[in-house]
């Protein structure tokens, strides 16, 4: 089974915890104690959100962390590979661009590698179709109906 890694779990409470106070920055201190998130994890998590450009940080005694855009203009996939790094179902989906690409022992002759792929795409344009804002009104669709357009 497929599932979030728990630093990517933490980033996204912490996201939706920012959608939801969006009128102000706040701090790190602040966003870890209001979501019960382990203090060092966090930091480091909200370090390469704003990497990523996800959010904003502004150092100082009015700085602090806010989103860098709108919460229905981040999908969970931004999300997932800010903190993961490139999403891919097997070594055979990865993006050709990747610098670190491994290749696949059996991929010359391998018979799941198209079918797999577009289980791959299908799973991304979920995800890419998922934003901050419907999780944080609880408001994502039973049925995405968006992997059939994959």
């Amino acid at each position: 089974m497929l599932s979030l890694t728990r630093k990517t779990d933490y980033a996204l409470v912490a996201m939706v915890d920012l959608a939801d106070q969006a009128d102000r920055r706040w701090s790190s201190r602040d966003i870890a104690n209001r979501c019960d998130l382990p203090f060092p994890v966090l930091t480091n998590i909200l370090k390469q959100l704003t990497q990523h450009g996800l959010v904003t940080a502004v150092r100082g005694p009015h700085g602090g962390y806010q989103l860098a855009r709108r919460a229905d203009e981040i999908t969970l996939i931004d999300l997932i590979e800010a903190i993961e790094g490139p999403s891919r179902l097997t070594l055979c989906c990865q993006d050709s661009s990747e610098t670190d690409a491994k290749s696949c022992d059996i991929e010359s002759s391998c018979r799941i590698k198209s079918p797999v792929r577009k289980v791959h795409e299908g799973l991304r344009n979920v995800l890419g179709h998922v934003t901050l804002a419907q999780i944080a009104c609880d408001d994502v669709p039973v049925d995405l109906g968006v992997a059939a357009e994959a």
